[in-house]
């Protein structure tokens, strides 16, 4: 334990000191904020075009053949066809010109002239005509009727537990599915780190130095440990502003909705934790071990592809994950192959389609798995250390057998 407590200080420390390291923990949420900031800066920017889209400051000329708009005051030029209309929007008499053809009951098409030059390709007209539509048909409705057609009625449902209890199926999921998210980050953003954990020894040429000082169980384990705390740093880094702002905005209208959904469910959350502890411990093993097999950076990332194709295959048969009715065959292959079970596992808990005995089987499955793995890569790592060509397995018939 000494030596794995050595190894792991020093990775720790190492990584910690590095610009880089940081360089990159700040990227990620710096990125997502720029992008968020830059779609909210966008949607703003395209519903300022619309509000300001107003026809009081402009030539407005109106054909309208089924007199749609008869009860309505529209202010628009009376035009007596659609040929004269395109040509006073031509000649620059009608900055907008709205022809309503005597078909439409049928067509449900209104054709709009404006001058290219002018409106360039984001066009708004259609959106203040449809208003003035809308206002004429409102007229003659009642205020069911309106409350039918706008869709404004509330649909309240109400989901009973086993025990005839009130239940939030989403609520009672929204922390779940958090700590899902947090295992995907960790697998995507240092999946390629904990590859290189033990390639990078074998590229310096250095692995039979470091055995002189420590064994290759030592080793590992302390890898992994460390970049499985250094893994849980970056999502500190990256949670706590965002829990901040979640609570200082508690009160905003897009935050307080979500917030008011949580349902706290300990039995479930406790399960993703744990899930996600040995799940991740399993995939640290799993990138250390190709790791292990190849002799350069180049040739593991060709083959830890094959790692993240299994993890996220679940994602592909979320129907059968999430909902009871839907458990089959592929759902139990899912949830208890050890690549697949972490992500198959995690979202059933989440939807409360894992039943306890099952969630207790996972992780002694994913537990077991782990180490199973892991003492792979410590054997590899032994037997390969010093190997610098791609290891080959060997499938042929041993001579004993043979002979046998």
């Amino acid at each position: 334990m000494n030596k794995i407590g050595t190894v792991f200080k020093f990775e720790t420390i190492r990584q910690l000191k590095k610009p880089s390291f940081w360089i990159m923990l700040l990227l990620l949420p710096l990125g997502i904020a720029v992008m968020m900031g830059l779609s909210a800066l966008n949607s703003t920017s395209i519903e300022d075009s619309i509000t300001n889209t107003n026809l009081g400051d402009k030539k407005i000329g109106l054909t309208d053949e089924p007199g749609l708009l008869a009860q309505v005051q529209t202010g628009f030029e009376q035009v007596e066809s659609e040929s004269v209309g395109r040509e006073k929007v031509h000649n620059g008499e009608l900055d907008v010109y709205y022809y309503i053809d005597q078909d439409f009951a049928n067509t449900h098409r209104v054709r709009i002239y404006d001058r290219a030059e002018e409106t360039g390709l984001m066009n708004f007209y259609s959106i203040p005509f449809a208003n003035l539509l809308k206002s004429s048909v409102y007229n003659k409705l009642s205020a069911d009727d309106i409350a039918l057609v706008e869709n404004t009625v509330e649909y309240e449902t109400v989901d009973l537990d086993k025990n005839g209890e009130q239940v939030s199926i989403l609520g009672q999921a929204i922390i779940p599915i958090v700590i899902l998210s947090i295992f995907y980050v960790l697998i995507c953003v240092f999946g390629n780190r904990l590859t290189m954990a033990l390639v990078e020894e074998k590229e310096n040429r250095i692995s039979e130095m470091i055995f002189t000082a420590v064994s290759a169980k030592n080793l590992v384990i302390g890898k992994i440990l460390s970049l499985i705390v250094l893994g849980f740093i970056q999502i500190a880094v990256f949670s706590i502003p965002v829990i901040a702002v979640a609570i200082i905005y508690r009160d905003n209208p897009m935050v307080a909705p979500i917030l008011a959904n949580i349902d706290w469910d300990p039995i479930r959350i406790l399960g993703n934790i744990c899930l996600l502890l040995v799940s991740y411990f399993l995939f640290a093993g799993a990138c250390t071990l190709v790791g292990s097999l190849m002799p350069t950076a180049r040739d593991a990332s060709q083959y830890i592809g094959i790692v993240m194709v299994g993890v996220v295959l679940p994602l592909f048969f979320i129907n059968n994950l999430i909902s009871s009715s839907s458990v089959n065959a592929v759902t139990y292959i899912l949830s208890y192959f050890p690549l697949s079970s972490p992500i198959a596992l995690m979202l059933r808990n989440a939807f409360g389609n894992l039943p306890t005995w099952e969630l207790v089987l996972g992780i002694a499955e994913l537990g077991l798995a782990s180490a199973f793995v892991l003492r792979m890569t410590v054997k590899s790592f032994q037997k390969n250390a010093i190997n610098f060509s791609v290891v080959k397995p060997k499938l042929g018939i041993r001579k004993s057998w043979k002979k046998a």
